[in-house]
């Protein structure tokens, strides 16, 4: 699990001042990124260092509470799923007055990519597989 905080900020919102729904996808990359760096999985030094880029495949995200201008947010990811050619993580954004309850809810799926082509992880870079997979333990335990 990793978590990035931030407060929703005057460029995020539309003329109402309630969140731009594609800005929950940016704050979901940073998050991601703060959680591969976390796991010892840097995206720009680790993952890059060997030509391997995470093609986002799918993302998604619910929306059950407007979060508006000035609200602090605090997105927690988990990695969920993960195989030799992708994986794919899990975001929580609670509301800001009530951190028992989520404002949005999401999720990203993503391929394994070097120079534009799908790689297996267990034949391409297997140790980079293995920190994935204790990642992921860690985060379910």
């Amino acid at each position: 699990m990793a978590t990035w905080n931030s407060v929703v900020r005057w460029s995020e919102v539309d003329a109402a001042g309630i969140i731009y729904h594609a800005h929950v996808f940016d704050w979901f990359s940073e998050t991601r990124i703060a959680w591969l760096r976390q796991h010892q999985l840097d995206y720009y030094t680790v993952l890059r260092g060997v030509n391997l880029e995470l093609l986002v495949k799918k993302a998604e995200a619910e929306f059950a509470y407007a979060l508006q201008l000035g609200d602090e947010i605090r997105v927690v990811a988990r990695l969920t799923e993960i195989s030799a050619t992708r994986c794919t993580f899990r975001y929580h954004i609670a509301v800001p007055q009530n951190p028992d309850k989520y404002a949005i809810v999401g999720s990203t799926a993503h391929a394994f990519v070097v120079d534009g082509r799908a790689k297996r992880l267990d034949r391409y870079a297997p140790e980079i597989l293995k920190r994935f997979r204790e990642a992921s333990m860690k985060d379910a335990g």
